[in-house]
C-alpha cells in the first residue's frame, strides 16, 4: 500500500472488520484479553488504514481493511472493440480481460498498486491483449496455454523487492499476449 492510500479514512465498516479480526485472534489465543482490550479501544479511535493496519499486521492471515476501489475483479472484456485500463487507476488483486477479435490494453504504468501479487487471467481468441507494466515489477507466466497464438513477455527484468508480482494465466487460441515495459 502507498503512503497515499494508507492516509485515507477509515470508515466504521472498516474499525468493526478489524475488531471482529481482533476478537477472533484472541479466541485462538493469539492475544490475551489485556491486549485485545487495548487493541479494541485504538481500533473505535483509529482514523486512517495505516492506524488499523498496524493493530493486525502482527497476526497470522493478516486481511488489514481494504482501500475502497482496490478490493474486486476488474473484468475487462471485448468482442471486436478496445477495452483498456490506462493512465491512473487503482489495481484490484484480481483482473479478467478477455478477447475475441478485439483488443484488451492493461497499461499499469500510472496505476496505484497496493497488492503484492496481481493475478490476471487473459482470454486471447483472435484479438490482442497488450500488458504493459511499470520496470521494477515481477512478471510470472503461469500456466498459459496456446493454441496457435504468440505470448510474448518481454518484462523479465528481475523485480525490485518491494515491487508487485503481476502472475498471467490463461489461454491464447489464434491471437496475440504481448506483455512489455513502457517504451523510453
Amino acid at each position: 500500500m502507498t503512503d497515499l492510500q494508507g492516509r485515507l479514512r477509515a470508515s466504521h465498516t472498516d474499525r468493526d472488520a478489524v475488531i471482529e479480526q481482533l476478537r477472533v485472534a484472541a479466541g485462538d489465543g493469539r492475544l490475551t484479553l489485556e491486549e485485545l482490550e487495548e487493541r479494541i479501544e485504538q481500533a473505535q479511535s483509529a482514523r486512517t488504514y495505516d492506524d488499523l493496519r498496524a493493530l493486525t499486521s502482527d497476526l497470522p492471515g493478516n486481511s488489514s481493511p481494504a482501500v475502497p476501489g482496490v478490493s474486486g475483479v476488474l473484468e475487462l472484456r471485448t468482442k471486436h472493440g478496445l477495452a483498456q485500463r490506462t493512465g491512473h487507476w487503482v489495481v484490484p488483486a484480481h483482473i479478467v480481460a478477455s478477447c475475441a477479435s478485439g483488443r484488451v490494453k492493461i497499461d499499469f504504468t500510472g496505476a496505484v498498486c497496493s497488492h503484492r501479487e496481481v493475478l490476471l487471467e487473459a482470454t486471447c481468441g483472435m484479438g490482442e491483449i497488450r500488458v504493459i507494466v511499470p520496470r521494477g515489477w515481477t512478471v510470472w507466466v503461469d500456466t498459459l496455454t496456446t493454441n496457435m497464438g504468440t505470448i510474448s513477455n518481454k518484462a523479465t527484468d528481475p523485480g525490485l523487492p518491494d515491487a508487485p508480482t503481476l502472475r498471467v494465466t490463461g489461454t491464447v487460441g489464434l491471437g496475440r499476449l504481448k506483455i512489455r515495459y513502457p517504451r523510453k
